[in-house]
């Protein structure tokens, strides 16, 4: 089969084989492979270059991902998949990222888990759901949300004292507001502790 190329625009480089178009990749990638040089080519060799033009565009378009936002490997393979590039070719692209330190799931979970915490309020248990949702290994999820620095009913003070205290007044608002806190992850107990730690200060009794 003849193997031929012609340049496209912004660096592009199109692949042909016998005139047909089968892809393409960036020149600096290109100019790089030991295809360069070959004007014939078999079914195996076409195999490899279409596998590895497959994974430069996974890797390309993988640190364009995580140009806009960090991201955790299994949830990158994910995303890839997402936007038509292979499983297997997304796959070999994140190790490449994680070989070279662009991927990190401890670092990326610890930082996706500080926001969850501090600007969504989530509690410990919808922390580290949402972790494992997103493609962390539930051992480094644990240890992640161990380590946090939390104190849950002062989370929930302040929490209740910004978006509910116009609602624990009577007791459906206050079965709402508990309703909420559960479903943000904080444990009953916890809730119900700060509720009452509230009502010493407001005068109300709201756990017997």
């Amino acid at each position: 089969m003849k193997l031929s190329v012609k340049q496209g625009k912004s660096q592009k480089i199109h692949i042909y084989i016998d005139d047909e178009y089968r892809a393409t990749v960036d020149s600096d990638y290109w100019y790089s492979e030991k295809y360069r040089n070959l004007k014939e080519i078999d079914e195996r060799e076409l195999t490899e270059l279409l596998d590895s033009v497959s994974f430069r565009r996974a890797y390309n378009k993988g640190l364009d991902f995580l140009s806009r936002r960090p991201y955790g490997t299994n949830e990158l393979i994910k995303k890839l998949c997402e936007k038509g590039h292979e499983k297997e070719a997304a796959q070999k692209a994140c190790e490449r990222l994680l070989e070279l330190g662009l991927l990190n799931d401890e670092e990326y979970a610890k930082t996706l888990s500080n926001d969850l915490l501090h600007r969504k309020n989530y509690g410990i248990k919808r922390i580290k759901q949402e972790l494992i949702f997103r493609g962390i290994d539930r051992e480094i999820a644990e240890n992640v949300v161990e380590s946090l620095d939390n104190n849950p009913q002062k989370s929930i003070i302040l929490l209740v004292k910004k978006k509910y205290s116009n609602k624990i007044n009577d007791e459906k608002g206050r079965k709402r507001t508990v309703d909420a806190l559960l479903r943000l992850g904080y444990s009953y107990s916890d809730i119900k502790t700060a509720l009452n730690t509230i009502s010493e200060f407001d005068g109300e009794d709201f756990y017997e």
